[in-house]
């Protein structure tokens, strides 16, 4: 503030300095030319009289007329001067304006010449200093004065307005790593209202986020437990048994919960890998995306007797992350496969239509009930009356592709009412089409 201060004082300075430079100046102008035209009346009356102006002391004199002088030439001889311009020596000989230095005192100077006429007006620097000093010290004296009685109310008001801030940085900073409530705080400033509920918002979220984080860590213990139970069990009768024959029968039968339990592990491993990973998207063919994670999934098809078939349409291009929608694509193909008895099917179909690229993965099972269908991409959930094992752990991660791609999907019967159909609707922008 004070620097503010500072910087209108010095700026009011030089304006106040430039506007009074401008009016004395004119002013100087305006009495040469009156004493110009009261000089060429006197020369035509022929009234041509030396005479010095100020010497009487009977008529009023005024303290300032010593910052005024003045002298009237007409030809190389004085005809009319004030009694202060004795030590001015000659005639200014520059037209116009002109700086002196007279008895180490600055002058301003403004002369006319005209034929034999020369006219010079001056005036001291010295007054328009003190002018300027006069209004500028009237102005910024008063401001000076009150300016630590300014400084003592901002620094009370301040100190007055951050007291709700103390108090809520306060509650806090004593409040426990596992309270995550919303913040009830004292009345505070109304500027400071949206700050409060944007943190409680925060913590709604984050509260959100961990309780979230807390039942996945359930479901996946609980996920993870079931096998290495029965894989347990399967082992301890195993080493129990003095049949040989009965114990490899044992060992091989513990083959089907480890690989369930490898299977289980993976999906855990890439849910957590996609939400944790700030991975980088690029312009990607999706067509030979999808035809790749077909052929990955081919033999898996042929092992489980079911069919696995396609329909992609070439040179479609995405932007997109590949890792996620491998991850996407399998687990799509791997439910469908998994939910269709033997000798079924399982078609992908790749197409743009309407600027729209549209993915779908049907089969022709059982489908799934509507009720259902709003609680599948639940993490851990599977639907009811389906006899397939898997984690609960693939569609959540189809969701989170999707929605990394601000992409939607669409659940629908499979062809003539058969079986489950999920679609893909991508919505890429103009650059990525083709």
């Amino acid at each position: 503030m004070i620097g503010a201060f500072l910087l209108i004082g010095v700026t009011s300075y030089f304006s106040a300095y430039h506007e009074a430079e401008e009016i004395y100046d004119a002013q100087l102008a305006h009495f040469a030319r009156v004493l110009h035209a009261l000089t060429e009346h006197e020369i035509e009356e022929g009234d041509i009289l030396a005479r010095t102006i100020g010497t009487d002391g009977n008529l009023p004199y005024h303290a300032y007329e010593k910052n005024f002088a003045y002298r009237v030439w007409l030809d190389d001889g004085i005809i009319l001067h004030t009694a202060n311009s004795t030590d001015f020596g000659p005639a200014t000989q520059r037209i116009g304006y002109a700086d002196r230095m007279i008895n180490e005192e600055q002058w301003r100077f403004f002369v006319l010449r005209d034929e034999n006429v020369t006219i010079e007006v001056a005036e001291r620097y010295a007054i328009r200093q003190d002018l300027i000093a006069h209004i500028l010290g009237g102005i910024f004296l008063p401001q000076l004065l009150i300016l630590p009685v300014l400084g003592l109310v901002i620094w009370f008001g301040v100190a007055y307005g951050v007291r709700p801030l103390e108090v809520l940085s306060r509650v806090i900073r004593e409040r426990e790593p596992h309270d995550l409530a919303p913040i009830e705080a004292p009345v505070i400033p109304r500027e400071v209202t949206p700050l409060l509920d944007a943190i409680n918002d925060l913590m709604r979220r984050t509260s959100d986020l961990l309780e979230h984080e807390k039942q996945f860590s359930n479901y996946a213990a609980h996920e993870l437990r079931t096998p290495l139970a029965a894989i347990r069990t399967q082992l301890q009768v195993a080493l129990r048994t003095e049949d040989p024959d009965k114990a490899r029968q044992l060992f091989r039968d513990t083959l089907p919960a480890t690989e369930r339990l490898q299977k289980l592990v993976e999906q855990l491993l890439t849910f957590v890998r996609l939400q944790r990973s700030d991975a980088a998207f690029e312009r990607l063919d999706f067509s030979a995306l999808c035809n790749a994670a077909m052929r990955d999934d081919a033999p898996a098809a042929i092992k489980a007797r079911r069919h696995l078939s396609g329909d992609i349409a070439p040179g479609i291009f995405l932007l997109g992350n590949a890792d996620m929608l491998r991850a996407m694509l399998r687990n799509l193909i791997d439910n469908a496969l998994k939910y269709t008895d033997p000798g079924g099917n399982a078609h992908v179909t790749l197409y743009a239509q309407d600027n729209v690229i549209r993915l779908s993965v049907c089969d022709d099972g059982i489908g799934i009930a509507p009720a259902q269908r709003d609680k599948l991409f639940d993490s851990f959930y599977r639907a009811a009356a389906h006899h397939a094992e898997g984690s609960g752990l693939g569609l959540a991660i189809v969701k989170w592709v999707a929605e990394a791609h601000h992409a939607t999907i669409e659940i629908s019967e499979g062809q003539d009412s058969k079986g489950t159909c999920f679609t893909i609707l991508f919505h890429p922008a103009p650059a990525d089409r083709q």
